[in-house]
């Protein structure tokens, strides 16, 4: 109940109060017209920067956020994911906010039990201070006016009505594909278990779940009635403040026959009600609505389940509908498989019965062995000209960016990484002319070893210049 604020008597820490976090790294880089920071939006708010823009502290600047916590009824922490952390062209390298940040948060907290974080960021990350502070105001990244935004939210000028699109797991070693991603090798060995699918059948904790979001709103839901080609249900604003809730509706399958996830979502609505107001919501449901790829998309015979909540792990209602459609028989390897029971990680062998053939491993690139099809980055390890080609396409990058080479700007390290980390015959294509064919398949050659070949391409591509 600490939001919205009822008190003007507050601070602001945190650099990204001033210099929030309101969009993304690379092309989706836009110049904005007017850009309004927290600290802008909130003038009459003290404000202790506490920590610089990667997020790092000292214990001198953690002991003055203490002060200034203690020295106030309400204290905002704005904090998240700096812009080097996450980008286009680039994987995150991991879940967590920068350490500072975490300390930050946690030291205002212990300090002020009427702690409130604004969180900036564009994707899910682990907070391991969650439950020591009393609200979570989640902006996303969200635009030059964000300022404003955040500070008519905390304050209550407007009403919060956001829903997540994707879970939040409590950490990265829940992520059932994290020891895959990021690889060569990528296998989609969860198949269709992306998401909530996976933690609510698995069963496994999560700091969010799918479609979870608050309001200063309360909505009280009623009177579900289902059947095969609709589903109805009325919502109530039963609080004394004008809101809109996003309705969520889900179809559990019957059980047995073919692996599928516990429920899927399968229609959503977002209603706005006055205090007291009520409204019917009609979802229609068609065959896809209970159908399942086999071979195409197939009913299975049974009692399937409608779900209606809040979130995928917030169901508020449910009524049984019994569909007549065809038997669908499991296959035999399904039985005790990781696909039915989501027991630990999922498997080579259970995967290889699920696609119905062996899957073959691609080798690593090695020396010898190297084609168009391998970038600079996979090759300057083992190569020594590929090691310069790297340094000489840093050295042009960097002319682009004042000379320097700054991995700490996503710009720089986005345009490096998608010039060294593409397949070589996509350089000839997007160098402009300064790597052509000879030059390409010379340097491929001395990096395979073949130097005499190497040079002769080499040589090839200098008698050309010359005529």
């Amino acid at each position: 109940s600490i939001l919205p604020l009822s008190s003007p008597d507050l601070v602001l820490i945190g650099h990204m109060a001033k210099e929030m976090r309101y969009q993304g790294s690379g092309s989706s880089h836009i110049n904005p017209v007017k850009l309004v920071s927290l600290t802008d939006a909130m003038p009459n708010a003290p404000f202790f920067t506490c920590c610089d823009e990667q997020g790092l502290v000292t214990q001198e600047t953690l002991q003055e956020a203490e002060k200034y916590a203690k020295a106030h009824k309400t204290a905002v922490v704005v904090a998240g994911l700096p812009e080097v952390y996450e980008s286009e062209a680039l994987d995150r390298e991991h879940m967590g906010l920068p350490d500072g940040h975490n300390r930050m948060i946690e030291t205002v907290a212990a300090a002020n039990p009427n702690t409130v974080v604004v969180l900036l960021g564009g994707s899910a990350m682990e907070l391991p201070w969650a439950d020591k502070v009393k609200g979570i105001l989640y902006m996303g990244l969200s635009g030059q006016a964000g300022g404003q935004g955040a500070a008519n939210l905390l304050t209550g000028s407007a009403n919060p009505s956001g829903k997540l699109t994707e879970t939040w797991p409590v950490s990265y070693e829940d992520v059932v594909s994290g020891n895959t991603f990021g690889k060569r090798n990528v296998e989609y060995q969860e198949g269709i278990y992306v998401g909530y699918r996976y933690y609510d059948k698995a069963e496994k904790a999560v700091r969010y779940p799918f479609g979870h979001g608050l309001s200063y709103s309360s909505f009280t839901y009623s009177d579900l009635k289902a059947d095969r080609k609709t589903a109805s249900v009325r919502i109530t604003n039963s609080s004394s403040v004008k809101g809109t809730e996003v309705v969520q509706l889900y179809i559990a399958p019957p059980e047995g026959g073919l692996f599928r996830p516990q429920k899927e979502l399968k229609g959503f609505a977002r209603v706005e009600l006055e205090p007291g107001e009520s409204k019917d919501v009609t979802f229609l449901l068609d065959d896809r609505s209970f159908a399942v790829w086999s071979d195409g998309w197939k009913i299975p015979s049974g009692t399937y389940t409608v779900l209606i909540g809040a979130s995928s792990r917030d169901i508020r209602l449910q009524s049984a509908v019994e569909i007549a459609g065809e038997e669908i028989c499991a296959p035999a390897w399904q039985e005790d498989s990781w696909y039915e029971t989501l027991s630990g990680e999922p498997n080579r062998k259970d995967w290889e019965s699920l696609m119905g053939h062996p899957v073959s491993v691609r080798p690593e690139p090695q020396k010898g062995q190297f084609t168009m099809d391998n970038s600079c980055m996979e090759m300057k390890d083992s190569s020594w000209i590929m090691k310069i080609q790297y340094k000489v396409t840093e050295h042009i990058i960097a002319k682009n960016f004042g000379g320097k080479k700054d991995w700490n700007d996503p710009a720089y390290r986005m345009t490096l990484i998608s010039a060294v980390d593409c397949p070589l015959r996509a350089v000839i294509i997007n160098s402009g002319g300064s790597m052509n064919d000879f030059l390409a398949a010379g340097l491929l050659q001395i990096a395979n070893g073949h130097y005499l070949q190497g040079l002769k391409s080499l040589c090839t591509l200098g008698k050309a210049k010359k005529q």
